[in-house]
């Protein structure tokens, strides 16, 4: 008997049809699918203190809510420069940075001031963004130096720090840092 040579043939797969997309449409379907992750992650609330800012996050998480300290605010054409752009609260200024009780012979001394003043300019909008600010009283008048943005920082700064208790006066030494 003859031995035949018998070749086996491998079935072919089936080729699906090539889509081609945009770059457009490739970037929008990896963002999506990017915050459709972002959206999935759990927050490690071990070492937070478990509450967020953002009530997306508090109701997916069942984090405490807290709310911001200070409205945000938009460019008016007022002459204050700006309109609470959404939502309400109370303002810094109605506000009172003292949030403990001290005995006289220490409430308002000038570490107790430097405190307030680095309090209020941190809580408030308005200038929660200006970190290059120091800030020294003695005998009750601040002496405020550093870097800000623009003149409106310089006057919104001096300000503040003029309407809080305590304050006797203000030496204000801030510069903006457009002249530099």
């Amino acid at each position: 008997m003859s031995k035949q040579k018998r070749t086996r043939r491998r079935p072919q797969a089936t080729e699906e049809p090539i889509i081609e997309v945009s770059l457009e449409e490739l970037d929008e379907a990896t963002e999506a699918y990017n915050r459709e992750e972002a959206a999935n992650e759990l927050f490690d609330t071990q070492h937070m203190d478990g509450s967020t800012t953002d009530p997306h996050q508090a109701q997916d998480q069942g984090l405490v809510y807290t709310p911001p300290d200070d409205p945000p605010v938009v460019p008016s054409d007022d002459l204050q420069g700006a309109e609470v752009g959404v939502g309400f609260a109370s303002s810094m200024e109605e506000s009172n940075p003292d949030v403990e009780v001290l005995p006289p012979r220490v409430d308002n001394n000038d570490l107790d001031l430097e405190e307030d003043i680095a309090t209020t300019l941190r809580l408030n909008s308005e200038t929660a963004h200006l970190d290059n600010i120091k800030v020294r009283v003695r005998a009750g008048i601040a002496y405020l130096h550093g870097a800000v943005f623009s003149n409106d920082d310089i006057g919104i700064v001096q300000q503040l720090v003029e309407d809080l208790d305590g304050i006797v006066d203000v030496v204000n030494n801030l510069h903006t840092t457009e002249a530099s």
